[in-house]
């Protein structure tokens, strides 16, 4: 019984850190939301083009995309127009 008990406890406890440290992975990734990228063309119809890119909005990075005139910054659709810049976590 005490052989069992010695072996039971450092499972235990490495089961415990284990899905703790997976909880928190989960809980870290929730905060990121996937965003469909528009590139703003003023003065084109429409002048919120899709970039057929995701960003995700945590990060610090512009989230750009090239969809035939260079990089462009992407910027969140809302209705019909695109008035917030994107970002990402990883640089393009």
């Amino acid at each position: 019984m005490k052989n069992f008990r010695n072996l039971l406890l450092p499972a235990f406890i490495l089961l415990a850190g284990a899905g703790s440290a997976y909880a928190t992975h989960l809980q870290k990734n929730d905060k990121l939301a996937i965003i469909r990228g528009y590139v703003f063309r003023e003065g084109e119809t429409p002048e919120c083009v899709d970039s057929l890119k995701d960003c995700d909005t945590s990060g610090s990075f512009v989230c750009t995309a090239d969809i035939g005139m260079g990089a462009e910054p992407l910027y969140q659709l809302n209705g019909s127009v695109c008035p917030n810049q994107l970002t990402h976590t990883q640089p393009n």
